[in-house]
């Protein structure tokens, strides 16, 4: 196992507290109570997205160096982003102009 993979999944714990920060404000924005210490089911899924969020970091950057996760990572948060932040696109609209010029 490479040292990047090994530090993807030492990330698990962090991962797994957004995923459970993420699904509990969810539940609750469908105005369901979940109080977080008592719901099994919540820990649970929170638990196997971030074990699978690692294996896809893991297999994302497996063939990539740093600039070029920089860059995807860079572009993945301006896509999501571009409907609530003119700056994110702008940096998708360039990105898409730039690869046109490539083809």
């Amino acid at each position: 196992m490479h040292n990047r993979e090994q530090r993807c999944i030492q990330l698990f714990n962090r991962f797994k507290a957004q995923f459970l920060r993420s699904i509990v404000l969810d539940e609750t924005d469908k105005g369901y109570y979940s109080p977080l210490g008592n719901n099994e089911a919540i820990r649970d899924l929170a638990d196997r997205y971030a074990a699978e969020f690692c294996m896809l970091m893991a297999r994302l950057t497996s063939h990539m160096g740093v600039d070029d996760f920089n860059e995807n990572w860079f572009y993945f948060s301006d896509f999501i982003y571009q409907d609530e932040d003119l700056d994110c696109q702008y940096a998708v609209e360039s990105k898409q102009k730039e690869d046109d010029l490539e083809l």
